[in-house]
């Protein structure tokens, strides 16, 4: 029981009073012989049972009725399970307004449901509760009631993906340090299954974690564009979605031009082909389109690529065979052409063209190498052996996990130990693989006894990568979660990469979490509940009914008992 008012149990001081002027009020009267009024003792004896029965059930009537009507000005909250007020309580309410929240799921989108149960939710709180909203965006609001309700109203499908599990830990985290009575976390989602199919939240104790249930029926089937991209004069489109979801017909389009159809169907692995035709040297942006299901915003992808000459490379005797083997294949390819617009595997000696140099096989001719590379003004240098490791690359993915057994590390020369350009590979966090203006350095040679990259099948690809756009500068193009578009990164006046910009696939998947996966992700404690049951459970570990109500009614019954004893028994 708690008090909304404790300071008036103060009061409680003053079912003293009766008792008090009961004492004070007793006196002995004095006694004297008067014999003729003996044959009375008797009957005053029992007059004065009858009267000291009456003094004190008039005693406790009082002092109940003090005690009833102090306890009333207190306000007593009780436990209930139905109705009533709650004590102060430290909520996050997550609104999961991910991508997949605009499906349509009998006739209105996922999102109208849920924003009407974060409404019941924030719309429960008082003044005394410390309430947070948290959406999409993974920004946890605090504020008052109305601003809350405001915010919950107005969320839209964003189209950034939220981490439930994540979201969860971090409610949880923050409910648990606020010295309230209750903490609970309301998580109003569509609970996709791959948004907790890994992780685990750790939920402090004494949190609950209220959870609203899915819709029950089969998932809204549903296709989406997993990826786009273009690769030797076609365009690969990967399809996902829910399961049992049929084949749609795809459109590839550059502009406002349909240059490609296909017949596309979701799964694992599912994607088909559309050569492009032939276009000028540039960047190019294209779109794949499927037609429109439940869930629209999955349904196109933005993609880009480069078209631009071969580059015209040149290879030294230091070079290699390998090396020289593989520009060998690029040259049948057409990837590559006769020039020295790109010179591989030699120091740099000369002041104009592009430079792909490896370290020279005599640990004699590294110092000679380093005089060579400072005369070109390269702020890089080959320093010590290296140890052993695997390389680790975002831009170059081909190469990614080859083990490097023998290297040298590349330092800066660079005045306060930073050099310039770009580091685009590591082993064991130290430089590997460096671009430096129009310089790229390798810290190893490309020969099987330096590393088993040579063996590799991403062999071939990594030096096409090299010669034709690493050496010159630009970047690869990269994925990133956002409204589907394409931002082009410029230096200076060149365009040297792209990012596209698109939704992440696995908000194409709506098939719903198990209850087990739910507990898995959120703890065993998690209650899933449907509408009636998360209106009937939020709060309900705090509920309290106020109890003052109830309390005059029995102070008037003390008041009616008390006059009713002091005035019949006279």
């Amino acid at each position: 029981m708690s008090f909304l008012h404790p300071l008036a149990l103060f009061g409680l001081a003053a079912a003293a009073i009766p008792a008090l002027l009961h004492l004070l009020h007793r006196r002995t009267p004095p006694e004297l012989a008067f014999p003729p009024l003996r044959y009375l003792s008797e009957a005053e004896r029992q007059s004065a049972r009858r009267l000291k029965l009456r003094h004190l059930l008039l005693l406790l009537l009082r002092t109940a009725l003090i005690v009833v009507i102090v306890l009333a000005a207190a306000r007593p909250l009780v436990p209930v399970r139905g109705g009533g007020e709650h004590e102060p309580t430290a909520v996050v309410v997550i609104l999961d307004n991910s991508p997949s929240s605009g499906a349509v799921v009998d006739g209105r989108p996922v999102l109208d449901h849920l924003r009407v149960a974060a409404r019941g939710s924030i719309a429960r709180t008082s003044t005394a509760d410390r309430v947070w909203l948290l959406l999409a965006d993974g920004v946890i609001r605090a504020g008052g009631r109305e601003a809350l309700l405001a915010s919950a109203d107005s969320a839209t499908p964003d189209w950034r993906r939220l981490d439930l599990v994540q979201a969860v830990a971090r409610a949880a985290r923050l409910v648990h340090a606020e010295p309230l009575p209750g903490r609970e976390v309301h998580v109003l989602s569509d609970l996709q299954r791959t948004a907790l199919a890994t992780g685990h939240a750790d939920v402090p104790p004494g949190v609950r974690v209220l959870s609203l249930a899915p819709a029950r029926g089969r998932p809204a089937a549903n296709r989406g564009i997993a990826s786009a991209s273009v690769a030797e004069g076609a365009v690969l489109v990967a399809v996902t979605g829910s399961d049992g979801g049929e084949a749609a017909p795809l459109t590839v389009r550059i502009g406002t031009r349909d240059v490609g159809r296909a017949l596309a169907a979701p799964g694992a692995g599912a994607a088909v082909s559309v050569a492009l035709p032939p276009q000028r040297t540039g960047w190019w942006v294209g779109e794949a389109a499927l037609e429109p299901d439940e869930l629209r915003a999955d349904d196109r992808r933005p993609f880009v690529w480069r078209v631009a000459p071969p580059a015209r490379v040149a290879s030294g005797p230091a070079a290699g065979p390998f090396l020289a083997a593989a520009l060998s294949v690029l040259r049948d390819a057409r990837r590559v052409g006769e020039g020295r617009d790109v010179i591989v595997g030699e120091v740099p000696a000369g002041s104009t063209g592009r430079w792909v140099v490896q370290p020279s096989a005599d640990p004699a001719l590294i110092g000679q190498a380093n005089r060579a590379l400072a005369a070109r003004d390269v702020p890089w240098r080959w320093g010590a052996a290296g140890t052993p490791g695997r390389l680790v690359s975002r831009e170059l993915e081909q190469i990614a996990g080859t083990q490097v057994t023998r290297r040298y590390r590349l330092e800066p020369t660079g005045s306060g130990g930073g050099g310039g350009g770009d580091v685009l590979a590591t082993v064991n966090g130290e430089p590997w693989l460096v671009r430096a203006g129009d310089v790229v350095l390798l810290g190893s040679r490309l020969d099987t006894a330096w590393t088993g990259l040579p063996a590799a099948p991403g062999f071939v690809p990594f030096v096409d990568a090299l010669v034709n756009r690493v050496v010159a500068g630009a970047a690869a193009v990269e994925v990133a979660e956002g409204t589907p578009r394409v931002e082009f990164h410029v230096r200076g006046a060149d365009t040297i990469g792209a990012t596209v910009f698109a939704l992440d696939a696995r908000e194409s998947d709506l098939t719903p979490a198990t209850p087990e996966l739910v507990a898995a992700a959120f703890g065993p404690d998690a209650l899933v509940l449907n509408d009636a049951r998360l209106a009937a459970e939020r709060f309900a570990g705090t509920r309290r009914a106020d109890a003052s109500a109830l309390l005059l009614a029995m102070a008037l019954l003390l008041a009616a008992a008390e006059l009713g004893v002091a005035t019949l028994t006279r």
